[in-house]
């Protein structure tokens, strides 16, 4: 989200508009160890405590504060008279507090954190949420008596395209991965990453002929020792390939080399690696469920995530028709500009300046 942020401050100055950029300056967090225990309140101090008087009294200066985190709902009950507009990623986190996702039970601070967010959500004098999905998930939870709503699609947060074929030889051969065919991961071990679904489904695929000697790539957190003991259990070790984290550059060779991006989340916000891998030319297979279909479009596979045959069995048919699918990726990749996403945002501004809260998509 750091980096969200500062993606919208540079494309907003481009497009002439004032911006300053504000977030909580680290003062216990410093102090911090890791990331759970005392060194997630210490965080919550500066946050919650340090952060939103300095806030409310920048915010007197400006026409127009913008939250770019629904994260950080609770801020705009913080403002004063000074309105907000807010971007809604994902409902994912008050979902889970609400008890609509027993995947992912929410302690009870976490409740109250989550139920905090959602109060400041509705403060909000204007919500652009990033996919038809996130919004339908916004406007059934909240019901908002009032202000406005839109889409505004995510754009690519880099200048993904297909890499040349030296400098991606070069890149795969210090990340490890070599010469070969593979299919290709990028994500996380959060629940709805669904890396269990994940090596599933690759252990189905790679039965077929077609894909007998495909390796698998992770690319980001490791998988969860369980889940590569099951590859492991299932002779699958020695096609294993974990690369750690990885820049902007790496992450476009490893697009740009793989055979398939599989990306079988459960649920998400948006999904920026579909669109990403459709930008360097990487054929895409992922869930048939919104976001993801309306992020994809009709250039990508799509499967029952939670049939790790049947899924494999779609990519397997649709394999001959990939360099079509590939072509429709790289078009469906290009709706994903920054301009689309500024003007948006503009949009919303306007509105909101104008006092004409409207509920549209753009």
């Amino acid at each position: 989200m750091h980096r969200y942020a500062e993606l919208l401050v540079h494309a907003l100055e481009m497009a002439g508009v004032e911006v300053r950029l504000t977030r909580p300056t680290p003062v216990f967090g410093c102090l911090k160890r890791g990331d759970g225990g005392i060194s997630k309140w210490l965080g919550y101090v500066d946050r919650f405590l340090l952060f939103p008087p300095l806030l409310r009294w920048r915010a007197k200066s400006f026409d127009l504060v913008h939250i770019a985190d629904q994260g950080n709902g609770m801020y705009a009950s913080m403002l004063g008279n000074t309105p907000s507009v807010l971007t809604c990623h994902d409902m994912l986190a008050i979902r889970s507090a609400l008890g609509e996702v027993p995947e992912n039970p929410t302690r009870w601070t976490g409740r109250v954190l989550q139920g905090w967010t959602l109060r400041g959500l509705k403060r909000a004098a204007y919500v652009v949420c990033v996919s038809e999905q996130s919004q339908r998930e916004w406007l059934r939870i909240s019901s908002p008596a009032k202000g406005g709503t839109s889409v505004v699609p995510n754009a690519l947060n880099y200048p993904y395209r297909p890499m040349g074929q030296a400098e991606r030889k070069a890149r795969l051969d210090r990340l490890g991965v070599g010469d070969g065919s593979y299919i290709l991961h990028v994500g996380s071990n959060n629940w709805y990453k669904n890396r269990s679904g994940l090596v599933r489904i690759f252990d189905s695929l790679v039965q077929r002929e077609t894909f007998r000697e495909f390796r698998l790539v992770i690319a980001g957190q490791a998988l969860q020792s369980e889940t590569a003991n099951w590859l492991q259990a299932h002779g699958h070790g020695a096609r294993l390939i974990q690369t750690g984290p990885v820049d902007d550059e790496d992450l476009r060779a490893l697009y740009s080399g793989a055979a398939l991006l599989l990306f079988p989340s459960l649920q998400e916000g948006f999904g920026w690696p579909i669109v990403e891998a459709q930008a360097c030319g990487c054929l895409v297979a992922t869930t048939n469920r919104a976001p993801m279909t309306e992020v994809g479009g009709q250039g990508a596979i799509y499967f029952d995530v939670s049939d790790a045959c049947g899924a494999a069995a779609a990519i397997a048919e649709a394999w001959s028709d990939r360099v079509t699918l590939i072509s429709r990726g790289l078009e469906n990749a290009k709706r994903y500009t920054t301009e689309a996403m500024i003007a948006g945002y503009v949009d919303a501004y306007r509105a909101v300046g104008s006092g004409k809260h409207r509920s549209e998509s753009a």
